[in-house]
Parts: structure tokens; C-alpha cells; sequence
């Protein structure tokens, strides 16, 4: 409500400031209406989000409500608490940055820990389903001198490849990624950790992810995704154990790719609750003295977090993870934050003072 009121405010003085001056009689109208809105704004993001509704969610009642002790490592031992390892994500040489950073969020949210990238190809391999181009941007010798848009295609794929690493590593602080330059690498490195690999495929080969008939899950499983554009590369649907297709029913026979994901990891997780399994303590401790010190705010709270860590006295995590409203408020930029203010200010200043003329002529 918060964030709708503020966009209304934005709007309206974005409309004030390039209308015509308006007639005196339409104006005070106008600063009424402008004072009231600015009223409801400062309800909303004060006295509204300040005052529990009925049947408040109390401190320990299993929530996370705001001033609780420890609240930020009670919130991390939450996630740990849920986090699983049984279940990996890979994302096959997709090179679009926005798709492979919101499949990133998307798996840290439904609580996968870890993640593996497959790099984009810079030169053309035998497994390579992009279109040939050299280290350097430019299109192959075979290629005529009028294809000139693909060259600028081909250039910002290779630039886009050579960043790939760098977004990876800093789209998400709270999942373990595994970068590799190549299918074989990855696949690899999957057996080494004793995952059994499926892909996704939209060929008429790939069996559905459906209740009946039940599938048979392995004890730990990496669901792969290729591109939007083509899918997984030939190699990796030739060296995956299954080939999976999420059922669709409308003429779209495929999905975003963070859409895609989304849905699929979800099924998986509905058909084998198993998969969902939390990690081993081991592996809990090992994130907690990566989380830990990353979620201090002071010398002070560093130095208690390492106690903790040391001590092994983690604090209770909460049954919710759900945030409480008054850290839900809608964000802005400080300076149109300031800006506002400053124009309601005024705004109730001319009003305050059409009110006193209106009396004295009455």
C-alpha cells in the first residue's frame, strides 16, 4: 500500500510540475487533494506500519518480529535448517545475464545450496550449438560480408561469454557456485559428488514430470537447464541419465528460462519430498563460517558471532522465515524521498494558508 501511494505521489507531482497554472478556484482543490494525499502517505509509512493489526504476531511466537536478540543469525540458522544439498542445479551455457541471475534467486529461494555454471563457448566446439564465431567477435571466413548485424550478434555474445564468470560469482552470496568452461568438466565434477544427472528436453523422448506413473528418484539428483534458444547442448542430452519434460497444456511449448526453472524445481521437489532433505551438519558448519562473519554490522557483533561460531551456541531459528511488515516497506531513492517531503511541506503550507483567506472572506 505503501509503495502504490508513493507511485501516486511521484505521479501527481511529475503531472504538476509540467501542467499549466491552474485557475485559483481549481487550485485549492488541487492542494486539498495533494495535502490529503500526503496525509495518507505519511500514515502508511509510519503509524500504519507502526501499529500490529488484530491478532499481532508477538516475539516468540516462531516469526521473526523486529528487535529479537541475534535476530539476523536466527534467520540464517533458519535457512540452514532447510537448506539441501541432495537436489543441484546446473545451467548450461546460457550467456543472457538477467536469465542465469534470476535462475540463481530462484533456486536460493526454494532452498538449493548448490548451483553449477557452464560457461558459454568462445570458439566453436564439437558439442557447440551456437553459431560459429572466433575468439575475437568476428564471423567465420564462410561467411558473407552482408551478414553484417550477425557479426555485432556474434561480437556481444563473446562479450557477453567473457563477463559470464564475473556476474556468476556475485549474483548470489548465499548459494555455492561451480563454474566450468565445459560440459565434459561439469558432468565430471556431478558424479564425483554422487549426483545422478537429468536434463530438461522438449523432445517427444523426454519423460513428463507427472504423479502417474511414479517416477524413481535417485538419493541425490542435478536437473539441468540449457538455453532459451536451443536447449541443452547434443552433448549433454546424450550423457544425462534421464531427459525430463515439465507437462504444459497450452499452444506455448516452452517457458523463460527462470520460469522454467522455477516450476520444474518445484515439481521435483512435490513428486520426492526426499530431495528436499536438510544437508548434513557438516556442511551447515562450513556455511556458517562463510555466512557468519559476512552478516556483522559492527566490530562488536563480529567479534559475538565468532564466540558463537567457536562456542557452537547457534540461536533458535524461527518456524517462519516470513518477514514482519515493518521491514516490508516500499523503497525510493533518497532524494525524491526529500523531494517529496519538501513538496508536501509546501503543499500543507498552501493549504494552511487558503484556509485562513477562505475564512476571512466568509
Amino acid at each position: 500500500a505503501a509503495s502504490a501511494t508513493l507511485a501516486a505521489g511521484i505521479t501527481w507531482f511529475a503531472l504538476s510540475i509540467t501542467s499549466p497554472p491552474p485557475t485559483k478556484s481549481s487550485r485549492a482543490g488541487s492542494l486539498v487533494g495533494a495535502a490529503r494525499r500526503g496525509r495518507l502517505m505519511s500514515r502508511n509509512s509510519s503509524s500504519s506500519r507502526s501499529s500490529s493489526p488484530p491478532g499481532e504476531v508477538t516475539p516468540g511466537s516462531g516469526f521473526d518480529t523486529p528487535g529479537l536478540p541475534l535476530r539476523v543469525l536466527r534467520k540464517a540458522e533458519t535457512v540452514l535448517q532447510r537448506r539441501t544439498s541432495r537436489l543441484a542445479v546446473v545451467i548450461e551455457k546460457t550467456v543472457d545475464v538477467h536469465s542465469y541471475s534470476a535462475v540463481l534467486r530462484t533456486a536460493e529461494a526454494l532452498g538449493v545450496q548448490n548451483v553449477y555454471l557452464i560457461a558459454p563457448p568462445l570458439k566453436p566446439g564439437p558439442d557447440d550449438t551456437f553459431v560459429p564465431f572466433d575468439s575475437s567477435g568476428r564471423a567465420s571466413k564462410n561467411q558473407s560480408s552482408k551478414n553484417s548485424r550477425k557479426k555485432r550478434v556474434w561480437s556481444e555474445d563473446v562479450e557477453k561469454a567473457k563477463r559470464h564468470n564475473g556476474y556468476a560469482r556475485t549474483a548470489c552470496k548465499w548459494i555455492t557456485l561451480k563454474n566450468f568452461n565445459s560440459t565434459e568438466a561439469c558432468l565430471k565434477e556431478l558424479r564425483k559428488d554422487g549426483y545422478e544427472v537429468w536434463v530438461t528436453d522438449l523432445g517427444q523422448v523426454a519423460e513428463p514430470l507427472v504423479t502417474s506413473p511414479p517416477m524413481d528418484f535417485p538419493d541425490k539428483l542435478a536437473i539441468c537447464f540449457g538455453t532459451e534458444s536451443t536447449g541443452a547442448t547434443p552433448y549433454l542430452l546424450s550423457q544425462a541419465d534421464k531427459r525430463v519434460y515439465l507437462p504444459l497444456t497450452g499452444f506455448a511449448d516452452s517457458l523463460n528460462l527462470s520460469v522454467a526453472a522455477g516450476l520444474v524445481i518445484q515439481e521435483i521437489m512435490r513428486l520426492c519430498p526426499r530431495l528436499t532433505e536438510p544437508m548434513s551438519e557438516s556442511e551447515r558448519c562450513e556455511l556458517r563460517r562463510l555466512w557468519y562473519p559476512s552478516l556483522a554490522r559492527s566490530e562488536t557483533e563480529a567479534e559475538e558471532y565468532a564466540k558463537i561460531l567457536e562456542e557452537k551456541s547457534y540461536p533458535q531459528p524461527f518456524e517462519d522465515m516470513r518477514r514482519a511488515d515493518l521491514h516490508r516497506e516500499g523503497w525510493a531513492q533518497k532524494k525524491v524521498v526529500r523531494k517529496n517531503e519538501e513538496r508536501y511541506r509546501m503543499l500543507k503550507e498552501e493549504e494552511a494558508g487558503e484556509g485562513g483567506e477562505a475564512k476571512q472572506e466568509a
